[in-house]
């Protein structure tokens, strides 16, 4: 379950990394509910020709709780993430650490494995989603210190490969400073299930800093499971020219 977990994780970093581009608008009068989502794709396709790759130092805190609220597990692990386009990831574990205890390389490998079995999930406003949802002007609104429009999405699908959620537009530079998603569709093993990233402005462009999921699942009266991660993000170096050979038999 917790190899799933973040498989799931390295699903939304892939695309959010490559999702987010700083460039300031000033506009006098409030936009269309069109307008502010025009502008957020046209920036996610600008970034796409202007990053080819990213590295960057992660550290992840996954918490798993029982039934009656008690840490059954903690894990802090320490690692470096390289990516290439939308589509190549690998991760390297630098440290772990489980329940207090500092695992040595053997126990650390067997723990951490790099997973290729991402399913793939059409987020809204990037080329993949496109059509596929329906937007709602929520309203507007103050996020990290930033004056931001709530853009609601809905997937007109209920199916594995979409989501639902709200993104935070601002209103100043139309950047999305942060977004929170639910999948469309839940396993019926999954009694709830939240995802949210925030992003900070880094070397021009808005990268997210911060992976935070909550996970409830409930098979039965006996079995219960309560997760939650957080994956914090930072020292990204751009554009490093990273060889393919870097991605194969990861």
């Amino acid at each position: 379950m917790r190899k799933a977990v973040f498989r799931f994780i390295s699903l939304f970093f892939i695309i959010s990394v490559f999702y987010l581009l700083s460039e300031g608008y000033v506009l006098c009068e409030e936009p269309s509910l069109d307008y502010i989502v025009g502008k957020v794709k046209a920036k996610q396709l600008k970034i796409l020709e202007e990053i080819d790759d990213s590295i960057c130092l992660a550290e992840s805190v996954y918490r798993e709780m029982r039934k009656n609220g008690d840490l059954k597990k903690r894990v802090v692990t320490k690692k470096r993430i390289y990516m290439k386009g939308t589509t190549k990831r690998y991760e390297e574990c630098l440290s772990m650490n489980v329940n207090g205890r500092m695992l040595g390389k053997a126990e650390m490998e067997k723990e951490f494995k790099n997973g290729d079995d991402q399913r793939e999930v059409k987020l809204p406003l990037t080329p993949e989603g496109e059509g596929h949802y329906d937007f709602h002007l929520a309203g507007s609104g103050v996020c990290n210190g930033m004056d931001v429009w709530m853009i609601d999405f809905r997937a007109k699908k209920k199916k594995d490969e979409f989501v639902d959620g709200r993104g935070y537009i601002s209103k100043d530079t139309f950047d999305v400073v942060r977004v929170e998603l639910v999948p469309a569709k839940l396993s019926r093993l999954v009694e709830d299930l939240k995802v949210s990233v925030t992003s900070a402005h880094i070397q021009g462009y808005w990268m997210p800093v911060k992976f935070e999921m909550d996970l409830k699942i409930r098979v039965s009266f006996l079995y219960y499971k309560h997760i939650t991660v957080e994956e914090t993000y930072s020292e990204y170096r751009l554009n490093n020219q990273l060889e393919d050979s870097i991605f194969e038999s990861k």
